[in-house]
């Protein structure tokens, strides 16, 4: 049986009691299938070796989320007072992090070293033999998106453990401590930017968009044709590489000078958004010719002034 699209005036006039505000990531299989589709993406791309070092990154963190230690969950009147005022509960900058994640980390790093040659063991290697407060340094400065002093080299592996201690936070607390919150363009689980968006296809979810945290993974419902950084209806355009994949395609917006990926289930069900950013850097570049700036981020590629 063919299943219809629904045109984007069908979308918004459905009524928003039918479409979930929120999706939390899916604590056991999140990081098999971006390893999964990582893989998939890596034959014959011009990437192919940093596409499968992420692969095997991804699978290293599914097995430090499934061994993770019971951590401190924030709080219960944090939670009520986040929602009390319309605020992300798990934000980066006014959690502290359970210094529990720094071990978490070096076991992360030590299942992975083994399975790795070259530069990329040299680099975990170094990492695993530093200090819990070289952790938090570099992690503090990868959150607020400071790359000035970031250990560039470094920055994906803090990053893949930073994903997965927030993947724990959010699917420990459940939906039920998440509500709407006042920026619509940031996760309302942990407030970060996202690092691309997904429109979806099948069940009640069919032709929804949502955004994808690039941290904790979480989704969150934004309609289509509105720029997912200052939500504007005006200048908005899809540029795709020529001959390339339709499921992927650079949403960018004229008036904030903006762009964001957006992925498309219906021309791939198997999209998934750390992934399908990673791969398609040629659309990045695309883009970055019309001098539009990206509003996301992907923690798996960090770029920047990393000196002192």
């Amino acid at each position: 049986m063919t299943q219809r699209i629904l045109e984007p005036h069908e979308i918004q006039a459905r009524p928003a009691s039918e479409i979930p505000f929120i999706r939390l990531p899916q604590r056991r299989s999140l990081f098999a299938d971006r390893a999964a589709r990582l893989e998939h993406l890596a034959q014959g791309h011009a990437m192919q070796d940093y596409l499968g070092f992420i692969a095997k990154v991804a699978r290293a963190q599914d097995r430090m989320l499934a061994e993770i230690p019971a951590l401190a969950l924030p709080p219960a009147e944090l939670l009520a007072q986040s929602r009390e005022h319309g605020m992300p509960p798990l934000n980066p900058h006014s959690v502290r992090r359970d210094p529990l994640w720094c071990d978490a980390l070096r076991r992360m790093l030590r299942n992975l070293e083994p399975q790795v040659e070259g530069a990329a063991k040299s680099v975990i290697k170094r990492l695993d033999a530093e200090r819990d407060e070289f952790y938090e340094a570099q992690a503090s400065k990868l959150l607020a998106g400071i790359t000035l002093g970031l250990d560039l080299a470094t920055a994906p592996l803090i990053g893949a453990g930073l994903q997965t201690y927030w993947v724990h936070l959010v699917t420990a607390l459940g939906a039920g401590a998440f509500a709407p919150i006042d920026a619509p363009s940031v996760c309302p689980a942990c407030g970060s930017r996202p690092v691309a968006s997904v429109t979806r296809s099948g069940g009640p979810e069919n032709g929804q968009r949502f955004l994808h945290c690039s941290l904790c993974s979480t989704e969150w419902h934004m309609v289509r044709i509105r720029c997912s950084s200052c939500e504007s209806t005006k200048g908005i355009e899809y540029l795709v590489v020529e001959g390339g994949a339709e499921a992927v395609k650079a949403e960018t917006c004229d008036e904030c000078g903006t762009y964001l990926k957006i992925l498309y289930m219906e021309h791939d069900p198997q999209v998934e958004p750390t992934a399908d950013d990673l791969a398609s850097i040629t659309l990045d570049l695309l883009v970055a010719d019309t001098g539009k700036l990206r509003s996301g981020q992907n923690l798996m590629l960090i770029h920047g002034d990393s000196e002192e």
